[in-house]
């Protein structure tokens, strides 16, 4: 599987966020005043954040990854009920009011308002990027809120539906990408997760618009639950109307379905349409049923399976990573095949997890030894 500009056999990386160091999570200096959201604004708040990156990106160097990722430091102390203001705080048409979201297991979740034309005004990753690759030699990824998810996490007053509202999204984050394949970035990953209850036509085309003309490698992470542990629920088998504009029954099951696969079902074959390179999903927790969808579409393009438990306070042996690696290795051939943890990591020690970043990349290295590398 490719990494950089070289083909690496069974990578190791790290999805989302990891836990921030704790000085400086909550500190003043890494918020600007008012807004929740981590923005540099001053010398002091630069050098806090390319500490704070460089104290991640070193974490992930000793435990033995291959891919090192920003930690999604910009989230601020609760990523997930701040998952716009980030994006929000750089963009025109925003407004910090609004209720939360009206879905069950992200009920966290708070949903600023759109009053106005969507454009990027300030850059929503550059300074991430240049932290990150002042701190590692390594082949770095970058972490950004998918489409689909800022559509969910957003109250729409001005954008005459959804899919107009994912296109003005879609290309704000295409300015953002190309700025960061110019300064060098060797992957981009885009995380999704509201697609497991259902996907409406439009999304593939916003993702597409949204990685169009970027050069660099594209991830997409799709998430299979939320931070608190609650496993995502199936979609609504209902009018695709209702899908269409992004409404889900989330407490209905199709009758006589089995919970994993059919939550990976619900994004094939419309998946097959993505200009992606690498799909992630996790299989740490779910197991390794997740997987036939793949098989069944004829996924031929990069997979990177989670076969870290993130809900799980236990650090699992390097031999039980092993041993999930190999579950995947039925559905996809190790030449096509990366591995990760299911999902971020932030609600746990530090200590643990670079403990389960260590397991993830011992067990990796167990498989490889066993093809030859």
């Amino acid at each position: 599987m490719r990494i950089g500009n070289q083909e690496v056999l069974l990578p190791a990386t790290m999805v989302g966020n990891y836990p921030e160091p704790r000085w400086y999570r909550g500190e003043s200096f890494a918020r600007y005043p008012g807004l929740p959201g981590n923005l540099v604004f001053d010398s002091i708040s630069k050098e806090a954040l390319e500490d704070c990156i460089q104290c991640i990106a070193r974490d992930q160097e000793r435990a033995g990854l291959d891919l090192i990722a920003d930690g999604r430091v910009f989230g601020g102390e609760d990523a997930y009920a701040q998952l716009l203001y980030h994006y929000m705080e750089r963009m025109t048409g925003y407004e910090l009011n609004g209720p939360n979201l009206p879905v069950p297991i992200y009920s966290a979740l708070y949903a600023p308002t759109c009053v106005g034309e969507v454009r990027r005004r300030y850059p929503f990753h550059l300074d991430t990027l240049k932290a990150l690759r002042r701190s590692t030699d390594r082949p770095i990824k970058v972490s950004y809120t998918g489409v689909g998810a800022m559509t969910a996490a957003t109250n729409n007053t001005y954008y005459s539906d959804i899919k107009e509202l994912g296109l003005a999204l879609a290309k704000a984050i295409n300015e953002d990408l190309k700025d960061l394949a110019d300064v060098g970035v060797d992957a981009v990953q885009l995380d999704e997760f509201v697609w497991p209850y259902g996907m409406g036509d439009w999304e593939i085309e916003c993702l597409n618009a949204a990685v169009k003309g970027v050069d660099a490698q594209i991830w997409l992470h799709v998430c299979w639950g939320n931070w608190g542990g609650t496993p995502a629920y199936l979609p609504y088998e209902g009018d695709d109307e209702d899908k269409d504009l992004g409404i889900y029954n989330l407490e209905r099951r199709p009758e006589g379905s089995t919970e994993t696969t059919e939550r990976a079902r619900s994004i094939f074959p419309k998946v097959l349409g993505a200009d992606i390179d690498v799909l992630n999903y996790e299989v740490g927790r779910t197991g390794p049923d997740d997987l036939k969808p793949l098989a069944d579409n004829n996924w031929d393009k990069a997979f990177v399976a989670g076969v870290i438990d993130v809900k799980s306070l236990i650090t699992e042996t390097a031999d039980e990573v092993a041993d999930r690696i190999r579950a995947v290795m039925e559905y996809v051939p190790i030449e096509r095949l990366g591995v990760t943890t299911d999902c971020g990591l932030p609600n746990m020690p530090r200590m643990i997890a670079a403990n389960k970043l260590r397991a993830l990349a011992e067990g990796a290295a167990i498989v490889r030894a066993e093809h030859g590398a």
